[in-house]
């Protein structure tokens, strides 16, 4: 059975989401959907708790779980190593939805402060710690990176650069243009890439779960879901 319908439909939804957060206030000039109204909130990428962060935490949530049971698949095929490598990187995906539910990168704001001694009119001061958590998001993605092959192989490599380079690259990107007094168009088309660069990054994760993965319904209509050993 071929997943690609699905994952593109979570794509879709995706690029949908950051559409509407930009139409919406930039279309409709009401009090509920510009500035604190409370429909903006609610649908923009760049405020917590709303719609588009329900919709990032579920994917990795879901991902997560495709991990988990792509290591139990891959012990029962005689691939441990394999297995140890998802279980790891469903441990890292599990604590980045903890992560983006509860905003815990951005307590470690005062951490950050500690640790410079110069304000530069940049605010993302929780990326100089943030920087050490997404190294080992880093090296736990590229553990399992190694135990596999093929496009699964590729796929969880783009998809962990994606993320971090979107969760952190582009954060920083942010703070530089608010430190230079930008609020325009500019920083708006930036934090919406960042949010689905995101997105798009975990939806590779998932493809390489399900790369690593054989599903097939016998005529009968029975599933069997199967760990892909790599070719020697």
């Amino acid at each position: 059975m071929r997943t690609k319908r699905i994952w593109w439909i979570l794509l879709g939804v995706s690029v949908v989401l950051n559409v509407v957060s930009m139409a919406v206030p930039a279309l409709i000039d009401h009090p509920l959907t510009t500035e604190r109204g409370e429909i903006r909130m609610y649908l923009d990428v760049f405020m917590e708790g709303n719609l588009p962060t329900w919709w990032s935490v579920g994917l990795l949530v879901v991902t997560a779980v495709l991990f988990a049971v792509l290591g139990g698949l891959a012990r029962s095929a005689g691939a441990r190593s394999a297995a140890w490598g998802w279980w790891c990187a469903t441990v890292l995906l599990g604590l980045l939805s903890l992560d983006d539910h509860t905003q815990l990168h951005e307590r470690l704001d005062r951490i950050g402060r500690r640790l410079t001694t110069f304000d530069s009119g940049f605010p993302f001061y929780w990326l100089i710690p943030g920087l050490l958590a997404g190294a080992v998001v880093a090296a736990g993605l590229l553990v399992l990176a190694l135990r596999l092959s093929g496009r699964a192989r590729w796929f969880v490599v783009a998809g962990g650069a994606l993320l971090l380079w979107s969760a952190l690259g582009m954060e920083a990107l942010q703070g530089l243009l608010i430190a230079g007094q930008e609020s325009g168009p500019l920083y708006v088309l930036t934090y919406h890439a960042e949010e689905l660069g995101e997105n798009v990054g975990v939806l590779l994760l998932m493809a390489g779960a399900a790369r690593a993965a054989s599903l097939r319904r016998s005529p009968g209509g029975r599933f069997t879901l199967r760990y892909a050993l790599p070719s020697v």
